[in-house]
């Protein structure tokens, strides 16, 4: 343990959100848990200031068109809706100067929407001088939406780091510390996943009985059942 109180408290913060994490993901869906990664990120830099949740929305509608003239494209290579949302993208407050920078490095955006990773791509200095990490998704989404979710991910890791795009596995033992004989495990199950056979034999393990309660079946799935200590 660090003597320094910065240090305490700043390793304090990162085993918090850490278990956060963990232990919210316990209850999610596997296609769910890069969606909370995003949003507990983009909470987190909302707080520090550095997103605007009005570009936030922009990235997840491209916003909303009210019947605005669109200038002519600028290039073949640009789809219509591709510039229109660009177009859309480029009145936010954020976004002052990149129409400029656009239409000036065109060539170099065609690298973009031609890069078969462009999730990866490195985006020219003058434009990391005007877009952030989130601005910077926005115009992929407008040139390459196709890629916006892998490029979400990077955006995760590069705040958070690998731990919060890899969902922690199903452990028993560590789930069973968190439960008590007033606090029971809840399992909620989908088609074709049965825990039964993993609870007994924890359950064998630990010298206790197992009592599953079913809570009622719903729309053809299996029940959810809640275990508890006996």
């Amino acid at each position: 343990m660090s003597e320094d109180l910065e240090e305490r408290s700043n390793n304090l913060n990162k085993e918090f959100l850490s278990s956060l994490y963990r232990n919210i993901c316990r209850s999610l869906f596997e296609k769910d848990k890069m969606i909370f990664s995003f949003l507990l990120c983009i909470k987190l830099n909302q707080m520090s200031g550095e997103v605007d949740m009005n570009e936030f929305r922009f990235l997840l509608t491209g916003g909303v068109s009210l019947g605005e003239e669109i200038p002519d494209l600028p290039a073949p290579w640009l789809s219509e809706n591709s510039w229109a949302e660009l177009c859309r993208a480029c009145k936010l407050n954020g976004f002052k100067g990149f129409m400029d920078h656009f239409l000036k490095n065109i060539n170099t955006y065609k690298e973009l929407a031609e890069h078969p990773n462009p999730h990866e791509w490195e985006f020219p200095p003058a434009a990391k001088l005007i877009c952030n990490k989130l601005r910077q998704l926005i115009v992929l989404r407008c040139i390459r939406p196709d890629k916006l979710v892998p490029a979400i991910s990077n955006y995760v890791v590069s705040y958070l780091g690998t731990e919060f795009i890899q969902p922690p596995p199903f452990e028993l033992p560590l789930i069973y510390k968190d439960s008590s004989s007033t606090t029971p495990l809840i399992f909620v199950l989908s088609p074709g996943s049965d825990p039964m056979n993993a609870l007994s034999k924890f359950g064998d393990l630990k010298k206790k009985q197992i009592e599953p309660v079913s809570l009622g079946q719903g729309q053809g799935e299996k029940a959810e059942n809640a275990i508890r200590e006996a």
